[in-house]
């Protein structure tokens, strides 16, 4: 608590101006809606009070240096840094809820240019700066900071690294042999053959791009190899674990505690829509609610990987999440349709927030693998493969291979499928009438159905299916085929 704390620093609620009554009420309604606990709502509205009592000023003439004043008061008054920290957040948020009361944008935090550009020599800044220009006209204006920030990152560490090692002045300084030796750095440091190769990747396009403006450069680093990184494996998850975490969801989704539930709602909401719809993080963030189209089950994405439009279809589930969803949205400056404490979600959020469940359930999974997941189950279940594509809005169907997998037992009713069509083509006379296919082969169709996504009442029926199948078996006194049991 304070060690030197004055009453006056405090003024009575009824000794404020009156438009200011009203503007705090608003306030901690603000703070409620976004779901802060009420040990935060009170040290905010603490803080707020304060600010109003020594401003002494209509709420809407309060100014960035007006709080900026606030916040010396609170240092000169406070000891406690645990006090002035949480003083300072409710200042925070006071601006933030003021700027949404003037219909203001909240303040973007900018490039870190010096940083990326340390060293380097000013001909190369100037290149480093227009090839950033130029990569912007394919990405979308909400992402592009996020964006930039990665793509600097990327491309000019080993630049930054070649100011420490080297004396040079123009892009055609940088040789193979710089970048071999901090190859060699990079791996000694432990760094994976993903990760280098995106750096190669990143500075041989920048070396592209200067070479189309007829800049001179080193030609022999463009023909640098990628590091071997083995196949692309899809990296989907088990359907076991998604129902586990699926469950952990919905806990949250039906909690008693108003906060708990409503972020377990808007979860509940953007995690089928991963999972049903295929949809990247950066595409649920940046939802609009003129982008849904709830009645017709669908969704249109705008502008997303490649500036590329496309339409997405909604499960009912996915329906009625949104549904459930759209009642607590709160208010908010856009239309913006997920919404977290008055704002749109911030890049992290939704890995966090899928961190948190998976720890709760004992797995491990990042929400890009719910796409993976999504073409995998799709593909099982029997969408063609060129529909998957469509869906996921990928420009090759390479890419959407690498995306999905056969499940055993879809390969396992494919092969006994075409085998029941091939083999009397092998029988070198005709041949009786017989089974297309024996008990043994029928219960490994049976065990596909049973690895798809089937709802409860289907896998009752395929397991009945199954145990008929398996006694059909052994009155014939065939092994059936070894898979395991789809009574789950």
């Amino acid at each position: 608590m304070a060690a030197r704390i004055h009453k006056e620093l405090y003024k009575p609620i009824r000794e404020w101006l009156p438009a200011n009554w009203g503007a705090y009420d608003a306030f901690r309604r603000w703070l409620r809606q976004a779901g802060y606990s009420e040990s935060a709502m009170s040290i905010y509205c603490c803080a707020v009070r304060l600010a109003i009592s020594q401003l002494d000023k209509p709420y809407w003439q309060i100014t960035a240096a007006d709080l900026e004043d606030v916040r010396s008061i609170i240092a000169e008054q406070f000891d406690s840094q645990a006090t002035c920290r949480g003083y300072y957040k409710g200042l925070l948020k006071l601006a933030e809820w003021l700027r949404q009361r003037q219909g203001q944008p909240q303040p973007e935090k900018p490039v870190n240019w010096g940083y990326f550009l340390a060293g380097l020599p000013e001909a190369v800044a100037v290149l480093v700066r227009g090839y950033l220009r130029h990569q912007q006209r394919n990405w979308p204006p909400e992402a592009q900071r996020q964006l930039a920030g990665g793509s600097l990152s990327t491309l000019t560490r080993f630049l930054r690294w070649v100011v420490r090692q080297a004396c040079w002045q123009t892009a055609a300084d940088l040789t193979p042999d710089l970048w071999y030796s901090y190859l060699d750095e990079r791996l000694a440091a432990g760094m994976s053959a993903v990760t280098v190769n995106k750096e190669l990747h990143a500075l041989q396009s920048w070396l592209r791009y200067l070479a189309e403006m007829e800049i001179p450069i080193c030609e022999r680093l463009l023909r640098v190899e990628r590091l071997p990184t083995g196949p692309n494996l899809p990296k989907d998850v088990p359907i076991e674990q998604l129902r586990r975490l699926a469950a952990e969801i919905e806990k949250d989704a039906t909690s008693e505690q108003a906060g708990v539930r409503r972020c377990g709602m808007m979860d509940r909401a953007w995690w089928r829509l991963m999972l049903h719809s295929g949809l990247r993080v950066g595409e649920v963030r940046r939802l609009r609610l003129a982008d849904v189209d709830l009645d017709g089950g669908r969704l249109r994405i705008v502008q997303s990987k490649g500036l590329k439009d496309r339409v997405v279809f909604l499960s009912e589930a996915t329906v009625e999440a949104i549904e459930a969803y759209l009642p607590l949205r709160g208010p908010v400056l856009d239309d913006t349709l997920f919404v977290y404490r008055h704002r749109p979600l911030t890049v992290t959020y939704c890995a966090e927030r899928l961190r948190t469940y998976a720890a709760r359930c004992g797995v491990r999974v990042r929400p890009h693998q719910l796409r993976h997941s999504c073409a995998t189950l799709l593909l099982n279940a029997g969408a063609p493969l060129l529909t998957v594509q469509a869906l996921l809005g990928h420009k090759h169907l390479d890419t959407t291979l690498t995306y999905a997998r056969l499940y055993d037992g879809t390969v396992a009713a494919d092969y006994y499928r075409a085998m029941a069509t091939i083999e009397p083509r092998l029988q070198l006379t005709e041949m009786a009438e017989s089974p297309a296919l024996n008990p043994a082969q029928l219960v490994a169709l049976v065990d596909a159905l049973g690895n798809g996504t089937l709802n409860e009442s289907q896998r009752q029926v395929v397991h009945a299916l199954r145990m008929g199948l398996l006694g059909l078996a052994e009155k014939e006194q065939v092994t059936p085929v070894a898979t395991a049991d789809c009574s789950g």
